[in-house]
């Protein structure tokens, strides 16, 4: 099966990572809207707008499964995508979710953290699904807006990015046990989150995305899968970033250009 991942930009690549490992028999192709990013900032009604036709793109593309790798999208845009997905055939999975289920796994008895985007944390997709699950536990969300420009640019060690790292969370030493990492950029910087949040479990959406699409795919076959990079705009940064995010580099990249979104995804049908 071909599987579509995509993401505003780059970050998403963490997620990607995650799912060719442990997908290794499957197709990958990865979407990074990178001529529209960031998506964090914009409001919901653009992001549906913007997810509508990068999972269009996709769609056209043959995937038999899509991704939303970009958590601000999974916010606003799942419920959207999802529709979509149903009538065109497509399995639809956000990161949003195995988040939260990966967090109340290993939370004790402390408040759980959101970490996230302005965009992520306004839309209150993690928050609500903490209180829907278990409705006791205290949830502190937090927008963490500068850890995204440190992670690009590799600025992920040192003083600055720690004093950022205390400004935004400081406070919750103590009185988090748990932590989402609700940006796909923020991975980057766990080893200055946990010397900031001590004794605090770092959640990965990532890797909880990925462990949820493998538990919905079954057991693994032969590691026979592909993995393929396209772009809206700056392939030349996207390779040069991405190995930030995806281990080595994410090499060949395509430029696409998006047209409107059709079929299923076109708004409003």
């Amino acid at each position: 099966m071909l599987v579509g991942v995509f993401d505003s930009g780059i970050g998403g690549l963490t997620v990607l990572r995650e799912l060719a490992t442990a997908l290794p028999e499957h197709d990958l192709v990865y979407l990074g809207d990178t001529a529209r990013v960031p998506y964090g900032t914009r409001s919901p009604e653009t992001v549906i707008r913007y997810s509508l036709r990068v999972s269009s793109y996709l769609a056209d593309l043959g995937v038999g499964a899509l991704v939303v790798a970009c958590n601000t999208a999974s916010t606003h845009a799942l419920p959207a995508l999802r529709l979509a997905g149903d009538r065109a055939g497509i399995q639809v999975f956000g990161v949003v979710e195995p988040g939260v289920e990966a967090a109340l796994e290993v939370h004790h008895t402390g408040a759980i953290a959101v970490l996230g985007t302005e965009g992520t944390i306004r839309g209150r997709a993690y928050q609500d699904a903490i209180r829907l699950h278990a409705p006791d536990v205290p949830v502190e969300a937090i927008p963490c807006p500068l850890f995204v420009p440190l992670a690009e640019e590799g600025w992920v060690e040192g003083l600055v990015p720690e004093q950022v790292a205390e400004h935004y969370l400081g406070h919750l030493r103590g009185r988090v046990d748990t932590a989402i990492l609700g940006c796909t950029h923020y991975p980057a910087l766990a080893p200055i989150l946990h010397r900031v949040l001590p004794g605090v479990d770092l959640v990965d959406s990532a890797r909880a995305t990925a462990k949820a699409v493998r538990t919905a795919f079954g057991p693994p076959s032969a590691p026979t899968g592909t993995v393929r990079f396209l772009v809206t705009d700056h392939p030349e940064r996207f390779q040069r970033v991405g190995r930030i995010f995806f281990g080595h580099d994410p090499v060949p990249v395509e430029w696409v250009d998006l047209g409107p979104a059709k079929g299923p995804f076109a708004m409003g049908r």
